[in-house]
């Protein structure tokens, strides 16, 4: 009993344990392609909120002209603009609309494509957490099928120096959205299975 058992769970977890391992490696090796060309220029900037340096980036981009507006997704509707953006030109303030409504990453998926559609764009760079744009290109995809994204990822301050972020709330984060893409990617999977 006790052999038959330990054979009902061994069996399977030796299976799952390495193809577990080998889709995280995948996945990390994907987060790592991601890379931002500073020639690009589209019809707009999306920064979803919620990591640091994603609205300074987005912002940064609108200035040096990549795009001619901004759409901020996923601000908090007690958050006062000035206290996120900082004082910035009127001209370039003109340039910039908050979206309030998304607390999640489908939200912002959604609260984006209302707004591309709204003003018929074909093209964005979104601007989020590079362990996060895996999960997100997958939601927008799925929200903006016809648009073209390009993926602006936000690295760790010390990325480039060492390997010291490893061992930082980053790298915690990437193992998080592993299960968390992990999900949505079945999600989606079962959902077009199903039509």
């Amino acid at each position: 009993m006790i052999k038959q058992l330990f054979s009902f769970i061994f069996y399977p977890l030796a299976i799952l344990l390495p193809l577990w391992l080998i889709g995280f490696g995948i996945f990390v090796l994907y987060v790592f392609t991601f890379h931002f060309a500073q020639d690009t220029h589209t019809d707009a900037i999306v920064a979803w909120t919620g990591g640091n340096y994603r609205i300074q980036t987005a912002i940064s981009l609108l200035e040096n002209e990549h795009a001619d507006k901004l759409l901020i997704s996923g601000v908090n509707k007690n958050a006062k603009p000035h206290s996120f953006l900082g004082n910035i030109h009127p001209d370039l303030l003109s340039k910039i609309d908050l979206g309030y409504q998304a607390t999640t990453t489908e939200g912002n998926a959604s609260e984006t494509a209302d707004w591309v559609y709204k003003n018929k764009l074909k093209s964005i760079i979104l601007v989020t957490s590079f362990y996060h744009m895996p999960r997100s290109l997958l939601e927008l995809r799925q929200a903006l099928p016809n648009v073209t994204v390009y993926p602006h990822p936000i690295w760790p301050k010390d990325f480039a120096e060492s390997t010291k972020w490893m061992h930082t709330r980053a790298a915690f984060h990437l193992f998080v959205e592993y299960h968390k893409f992990l999900c949505v990617k079945l999600y989606y999977l079962l959902k077009g299975l199903m039509r």
